[in-house]
């Protein structure tokens, strides 16, 4: 039998951790035969790997629409990604999970979807949707979901929750992974999360992932933009059984995207830090394949036809891509990001500087006050500090680092207001903001002076939700418009990236640190230790409880 194409090189064996000269014959996109077959089309090839899968991303964060991200992506090698519309089910709720897993079809890229399970993350932010355990239930069904995303209600998970465990019920009713997010949790209650979630990717400590890996969890190495841990986390695998680990980006910004990539770039660095090129591959193939009961991420007859061809397998250089047996898929794909998505989504009233003061009740010189440490990453401190008191307003000192923040609900809703202090951003005068804010995305804006905070925040409302940086010193205020949702622009990536870079530009020259504007992002998540501000205010994460930014 004649078969479309015979593809031969060194294949990258996932199934049995080897390298060995094949053939992978392929007809009407499925692998047929690891065998020599007369073929209409030969290729060669140094090494063929399957192609890789992504075990847990949230698209919105590359700034990008599904499709033009696929477009980016595809060509790296990267053929799957498991994505978590978490971002967008915040803003828009049902409908707008359904309209991402819509997008899926304009996109050689195999999008799978976990069904978001927490949303709102909690009662102490004000999102723009709820999905209910109804709508998760009518989600699950949908064709190309394959897990209940992030159960980031621990709390509830462990207190019994009604509405948590009725989530999870409807993923095992029908088979289905439930994927975790447990950033400190260990004893006891590890323990009893264990029973429900069968997978995290929220490990930052070697001891916390061998932890989780002992329970029979399933534990995702990640390397995103911000949160880098996979370094840290590699001797993991001569530690435990290799098949039971991923590899992940989770949040990736698209600067990092079109400078190095997605989780090709993780294989990368764990094999210039010494692991098997061949037990990396099996991270991001076949051990996530395996996680969700896919087809594909791997290379024997009956699987389809998703290969990555390389010239060299330790540098991920890869020449061609196939996708159900077309290869080079996204080659002559025109730029588009076409969506569905809605663009009007920014809601609130115009803003002035008065509306970002804190006031003091004591008559005194200076106060002390609650800050939210940036410590890098992710995470974040508890911290508190003297602010000198002009006039009854608290007024924080730019050259100890300590700035003003404020988080407005722009949902349309009360558009209330939160208002605190971050330390750690190393701004020393202007200001930055965003609507792309974890995990309600509200809008969050950072400033030495309050005067430049409503600069940048009344101009994120005039275009419909993005990112900005105004320096008052050169008077200038670049910004990425991110109409969709207010969390992605329905430009192409390259478009997007240059107009990332030039806000960056702008913080850069105000002192911003390295990834300022994704830990920015971060700052109003309130299920990550310690404290964090939203549109009610501060939490203390650990507590689940707003607390008030003035010590008393």
């Amino acid at each position: 039998m004649t078969v479309d194409t015979l593809v031969s090189g060194t294949l990258v064996n996932v199934h049995t951790g080897t390298l060995e000269r094949r053939h992978v014959a392929v007809d009407d996109g499925e692998i047929v035969a690891l065998e020599a077959r007369p073929a209409d089309r030969r290729v060669e090839a140094n090494y063929v790997a399957p192609g890789l899968i992504d075990a847990h991303m949230h698209v919105e964060s590359s700034m990008v629409t599904l499709p033009e991200y696929g477009r980016a992506i595809v060509p790296r090698g990267v053929t799957s990604v498991i994505h978590d519309p978490h971002e967008i089910a915040n803003v828009l709720g049902e409908a707008g999970v359904r309209a991402v897993v819509e997008d899926a079809e304009k996109t050689p890229l195999k999008a799978r979807f976990t069904v978001p399970s927490s949303v709102p993350a909690t009662d102490l932010q004000d999102a723009g949707a709820t999905l209910d355990a109804d709508a998760v239930a009518s989600l699950l069904d949908l064709e190309r979901v394959v897990a209940l995303g992030e159960v980031m209600d621990i709390p509830g998970l462990l207190a019994g929750d009604d509405s948590v465990h009725a989530k999870v019920r409807a993923a095992r009713e029908r088979g289905l992974t439930v994927d975790g997010h447990m950033p400190g949790v260990s004893g006891s209650d590890l323990h009893e999360a264990a029973r429900s979630l069968d997978t995290d990717h929220e490990s930052i400590t070697l001891a916390e992932a061998r932890e989780r890996a002992d329970l029979g969890v399933r534990v995702y190495l990640r390397e995103g933009s911000s949160s880098k841990n996979l370094v840290d986390l590699l001797p993991l695998v001569d530690a435990v059984d290799s098949r039971r680990l991923s590899l992940c980006t989770d949040d990736r910004e698209v600067v990092d995207i079109v400078d190095h990539g997605g989780v090709e770039d993780a294989i990368r660095t764990a094999i210039a830090e010494g692991a098997d090129p061949v037990e990396v591959v099996q991270m991001a193939t076949l051990n996530t394949a395996e996680s969700y009961d896919l087809p594909f991420g791997r290379v024997k007859p009956g699987a389809p036809a998703d290969l990555v061809l390389l010239s060299d397998l330790e540098t991920w250089s890869v020449e061609h891509v196939m996708v159900d047996g077309e290869l080079d898929p996204t080659a002559d794909e025109a730029a588009t990001a076409t969506t569905d998505l809605a663009t009007d989504t920014v809601t609130f009233d115009p803003v002035s500087a008065g509306d970002f003061a804190l006031s003091s009740a004591k008559d005194a010189a200076t106060t002390t006050v609650r800050v939210i440490d940036a410590v890098g990453g992710l995470q974040t401190d508890r911290m508190e500090t003297e602010v000198p008191v002009e006039d009854g307003t608290l007024v924080p000192p730019a050259d100890e680092d300590i700035l003003s923040l404020a988080v407005i609900e722009r949902h349309g809703g009360d558009g209330g207001i939160g208002r605190g202090f971050v330390h750690g951003l190393g701004l020393d005068r202007g200001a930055i903001g965003s609507t792309v804010a974890h995990d309600a995305h509200n809008c969050v804006v950072a400033g030495a002076d309050r005067d430049a905070m409503a600069r940048v925040a009344n101009h994120l409302r005039e275009i419909g939700g993005g990112i900005a940086a105004y320096d008052p010193a050169s008077d200038v205020l670049a910004s990425l418009a991110l109409p969709v949702a207010g969390l992605m622009s329905d430009e192409p990536i390259t478009a997007v990236y240059e107009g990332y870079e030039a806000v960056e530009s702008v913080a850069d020259d105000m002192g911003l640190v390295d990834s300022g504007l994704m830990e920015l992002s971060f700052l109003a998540l309130e299920v990550i230790p310690h404290y964090r501000l939203t549109n009610r205010g501060l939490v203390d994460v650990e507590a689940a409880t707003h607390v008030d930014v003035l010590v008393e």
